[in-house]
């Protein structure tokens, strides 16, 4: 990191950093080429790694690509503010990020699932508790990306 200053290490602020961003960008390839997909989240803290989990469609374009090759690249934004100033070149950007890397892998346990499916919901703000139907379960697919790295990085005043 050029600016390592702007550095973000500390697992507590990283996991700030993740509370208050709402999209969770990942992006994996898709025939050698790089692709995106925007996803809700939720994130734990497990064994000191990240955990995230996504929920969606077990069909369709990124689970046919992530069967194929699973690493994926995830990056989040929390707080960006724009400050302009004059002249231009000395406006700036306040902005607090993570990006983090590893294997995505379904979750197939039910209890496991109704856990992501809980921490995605509570990250979207809704109190819980959750009552998810056994049929409901079956059919929505859970994913799981244990971080093998993560950064955080923030300008910050």
């Amino acid at each position: 990191m050029r600016r390592s200053e702007r550095a973000v290490t500390d697992p507590v602020e990283i996991a700030g950093i993740l509370e208050r961003a709402t999209v969770a960008h990942l992006a994996f390839l898709e025939d050698g080429r790089p692709a995106i997909v925007p996803m809700s989240f939720g994130f734990s803290r497990e064994a000191e790694r990240f955990v995230f989990y996504f929920h969606g469609s077990g069909e369709g374009r990124k689970c046919a690509c992530w069967r194929r090759d699973p690493r994926v690249a995830l990056e989040v934004v929390g707080r960006n503010e724009f400050l302009l100033q004059s002249p231009a070149c000395r406006s700036t950007c306040l902005y607090e990020s993570v990006m983090a890397e590893g294997v995505i892998e379904p979750v197939t346990d039910p209890a496991a699932k109704a856990r992501g499916l809980d921490l995605i919901m509570n990250h979207c703000g809704a109190p819980g508790p959750f009552d998810y139907p056994a049929a409901m379960l079956e059919r929505t697919m859970v994913f799981r990306l244990v971080a093998s790295e993560i950064s955080g990085k923030s300008n910050r005043i």
